[in-house]
């Protein structure tokens, strides 16, 4: 936004050094009269650079990379953090803004992982009138001290209510890619000022800092996937969101077959490759918005979201058979196949367990069953599914 005087992106990227004395990444704020500058220096010094931030970062609201670590990172649809609550509650109330958000930013969509003042889990807006995401394009900060005489954020939704009049936000990042942002809104033009600056850009820092942990301890140290409790959190999360997005759920139930001889015959650590390797697969075979879980041993569950029929769960199922139908035999002539059982549900009330149970029944009956290695569930019906895909 060159010669834009009324919104300063920092020149500074988020996590590449400490802001300088009289700027924050860049942005030159104005200072209150007389207020000291020791916080700010306690902070810097308390607070070193993190290593992950350190390399260019992975940026832009629609580049498929970040889209695709977004959907991995599988805070959509989270259960509530008290310390991301905490984090938005202390800046509520030391800035005194009236909407402080942390947020998941894809296209057109915002989905609040903690939030005041906003009420809903997500909200639509277009990129182009989007503060947050010109956070997430640029991977800097974001300073808009009056933004109803901003010639783009002017016409954003909420300033054109009179809901907004400043913003300020900072990248989140987790892993070296920018997530979302950390950002708050007042409800008049205002500057703000560089010991508030100061601790938005600190706060998102603790901010990115929590999601890192959450994501280490919710993935399978083996394999990277999800385990089972974000596979719950997942599964709950796509089957509410049905509420606002009609469709199908689709939960596949993926248990390998003759793994159990691989482990005995070539060892466990042939085993823990062939279980990578299929992890690996699973992830290319699926569409960036699905989760891919490891529930434990060699049981796999891929839950789909926003899918349009049965036919579509179908043709994802036969996919991923193709893809673990590539990997190369572990040695000694043995193969790796797999049995698939689905589950698919239209309703925003179904139980989750009950859909992740019938899908279990329904991948026991694909393994009985010589001709399938599908099986369908549905609440009235079972039926075998003879895969077209070969099973070696």
């Amino acid at each position: 936004m060159q010669g834009d005087h009324q919104a300063t992106a920092c020149t500074g990227r988020f996590g590449l050094g400490s802001p300088s004395k009289s700027t924050l990444g860049g942005v030159r704020v104005r200072r209150e009269e007389g207020a000291p500058s020791t916080r700010l220096r306690q902070a810097r010094a308390a607070l070193p650079d993190m290593p992950e931030t350190r390399a260019p970062l992975v940026t832009g609201v629609s580049n498929p990379s970040r889209l695709r670590a977004v959907a991995e990172s599988h805070l959509v649809g989270h259960l509530r953090d008290a310390g991301l609550d905490a984090v938005v509650a202390s800046l509520h109330v030391a800035i005194h803004a009236p909407i402080v958000v942390v947020n998941l930013v894809t296209p057109g969509l915002q989905t609040y992982l903690a939030e005041i003042g906003v009420g809903d889990p997500c909200s639509t807006v277009p990129d182009s009138l989007s503060f947050c995401a010109e956070v997430v394009d640029s991977g800097a900060p974001l300073v808009v001290p009056d933004a109803t005489a901003h010639p783009i954020y002017a016409n954003n939704p909420l300033v054109r209510a009179g809901s907004v009049g400043a913003y300020a936000g900072v990248p989140v990042v987790d892993d070296g890619v920018v997530l979302g942002s950390l950002a708050i809104f007042a409800d008049a033009p205002r500057e703000f000022t560089e010991d508030e600056l100061a601790l938005l850009y600190y706060q998102a820092r603790l901010v990115s800092s929590s999601l890192a942990l959450r994501r280490m301890a919710r993935v399978d140290s083996l394999t990277g996937l999800p385990n089972r409790a974000l596979l719950s959190d997942r599964l709950a999360w796509a089957i509410l969101h049905l509420e606002r997005q009609p469709g199908q759920v689709g939960v596949l139930f993926l248990d390998l077959d003759s793994f159990k001889e691989v482990n005995d015959r070539l060892g466990h650590a042939a085993g823990d490759d062939q279980l990578v390797a299929v992890a690996a697969a699973l992830r290319q075979a699926v569409r960036v918005t699905d989760t891919v879980a490891r529930l434990g041993g060699d049981e796999f569950v891929v839950v789909c979201e926003a899918m349009t029929s049965t036919e579509e769960v179908l043709a994802l199922a036969e996919r991923i058979l193709a893809a673990i139908d590539t990997l190369p035999s572990p040695g000694h002539g043995l193969r790796i196949d797999a049995s698939i059982g689905i589950a698919v549900s239209q309703s925003s009330k179904s139980d989750p367990e009950e859909l992740l149970r019938r899908a279990d029944e329904a991948m026991y009956r694909a393994k009985q069953d010589p001709r399938a290695r599908l099986n369908l569930a549905t609440p009235t019906l079972e039926a075998p599914i003879v895969s077209t895909t070969g099973s070696g």
